[in-house]
């Protein structure tokens, strides 16, 4: 059997399972009464192993977590950790710590809990951040996928960028929320068993391979600060985390959740790419010498062409699992909440399911301009820290502060803009270390900064006017 063969059985196998999953998510929903909330929610009735699952198999996503997460490990040894996992355990840690306090507002949504606590303005930036945030993430994945994907099936990378976006797209129209947490679920399993093989045999006779890759100098002090700061202030805003913490049926499944999260990121965030990383600098000790990043060629050189359809599998689930999450971020936000912003009905059960459809076509939009969105990719990231990290931390506040998270949001997202338009233009000039102008998250540096001094100097003027 040719490798081309084997490789659209297995899609077609994988995709048949991802729909019967789909529709057996359907038919428990028409148990516990098919409504639109329900659709949204799964009744908040998903156990927290089921949540953590689905909430690992999300961070696992083809660009980030594997191929930028062991470039970072390949390119900075032992240290390349404080670029990616520890600021990720880390914000599951303080999750841990802030879940009970979210979920007492009895709000689902990111939009509806802003909405309700700082006004419709709130709700509205929120609705714009996160649509814009999500369908560029969920349209980048589908890119990336496709690019990786098309060699194997011997099709062009757009046909298998629409075979992805359609496949989301018919069981996310199913069975809702329940069946994008129940792929997730079957995804993580399939992604563990691909990453557990490729760790295996990266593994196999590494030896004193790990003392070379023990000595990498890692990334300087200012480096690490600033990455903290970017991603921790950016994650805590994570509307498909939050989206599961909710979820949950109590807080002991939301901890639950994050516990099984935490656990899965210690192995396959940390571990195995620390694996992968160390044998990449056996096998190509000068990271300037690639062209490009050194998965791929690693994993070329680790899986012999009959392991090729593997790969393929393994690619499939996590991506799949990716798009869908951020798919549901952006229907959910779009025909929930924005439909509430206006004053719409957001109980419709139709319009639901057609939202959950048509966010994956429209991210299939932005996978095909993908190139060309390039720069609003590196923008997206900015916009979660610098304009929905205020209003989230009001509200570690037992009255959440309502001027001071209006005053840091949109002032943080006005100038974590004007920020990324000037670093885009070199106006920092060498003001950022070498490295994280690499990175591309220096511009964020200042968001944050304007929104912190937005929200703390209005937080200090209504103080002293009560006083």
């Amino acid at each position: 059997m040719g490798i081309t063969l084997a490789a659209w059985i297995a899609t077609a196998a994988f995709a048949a399972v991802m729909v019967a999953i789909g529709v057996l998510s359907w038919r428990a929903e028409k148990r516990l009464g098919r409504d639109a909330e329900g659709f949204w929610t799964a009744h908040r009735s998903i156990t927290g192993w089921s949540l953590g699952m689905s909430l690992s198999a999300s961070m696992l996503s083809v660009s980030w977590s594997l191929v930028y997460g062991v470039e970072l490990l390949y390119r900075w040894g032992p240290g390349g950790a404080w670029l990616l996992a520890i600021p990720w355990l880390a914000v599951l840690g303080l999750f841990a710590l802030l879940a009970p306090r979210l979920r007492r507002f009895a709000a689902f949504s990111q939009g509806e809990l802003f909405g309700k606590l700082y006004g419709n303005g709130m709700r509205w930036l929120t609705v714009v951040v996160l649509v814009a945030v999500f369908l560029t993430w969920c349209g980048a994945e589908i890119a990336a996928a496709g690019d990786l994907l098309a060699p194997l099936l011997a099709v062009s990378p757009h046909v298998a960028m629409a075979a992805i976006a359609v496949l989301v797209a018919s069981y996310a129209w199913t069975g809702g929320f329940r069946s994008v947490v129940a792929t997730d679920v079957a995804q993580f399993v399939l992604i563990v068993g691909f990453l557990l093989v490729v760790g295996a045999r990266a593994g196999t006779g590494l030896g004193r391979g790990l003392g070379g890759w023990f000595g990498v100098s890692g990334p300087t002090p200012a480096v690490v600060g600033i990455t903290l700061l970017a991603y921790i202030t950016g994650w805590l805003a994570e509307a498909d985390i939050w989206l599961r913490l909710t979820a949950a049926p109590s807080d002991g499944h939301a901890r639950l959740a994050l516990g099984v999260t935490a656990a899965a990121s210690l192995l396959f965030v940390l571990g195995l790419p620390a694996v992968l990383a160390a044998r990449a600098r056996v096998l190509f000790p000068d990271p300037s010498a690639g062209p490009g990043t050194v998965l791929g060629p690693l994993l070329h050189h680790l899986l012999p062409p009959g392991m090729e359809v593997l790969l393929l599998t393994g690619l499939a689930a996590v991506a799949l699992s990716t798009v869908s999450t951020t798919a549901n971020v952006v229907a959910i936000t779009v025909a929930r909440d924005g439909m509430r912003a206006v004053g719409e009905n957001a109980r419709d059960l139709s319009r639901a399911r057609w939202a959950n459809g048509l966010a994956c076509i429209a991210a299939l939009g932005v996978a095909f301009a993908s190139r060309s969105l390039a720069e609003l990719f590196y923008l997206s990231s900015g916009l979660l820290a610098a304009a929905l990290f205020w209003p989230t931390l009001g509200l570690l506040w037992e009255k959440p502060p309502l001027r001071p998270a209006r005053a840091g949001a949109f002032c943080g997202l006005a100038a974590v803009v004007l920020s990324f338009v000037a670093d885009r233009r070199g106006l920092f000039g060498e003001l950022f270390p070498a490295a994280v102008r690499e990175m591309g998250i220096g511009y964020i540096v200042p968001g944050v900064a304007v929104g912190a001094v937005a929200f703390f100097v209005m937080l200090a003027v209504t103080r002293s006017r009560r006083a």
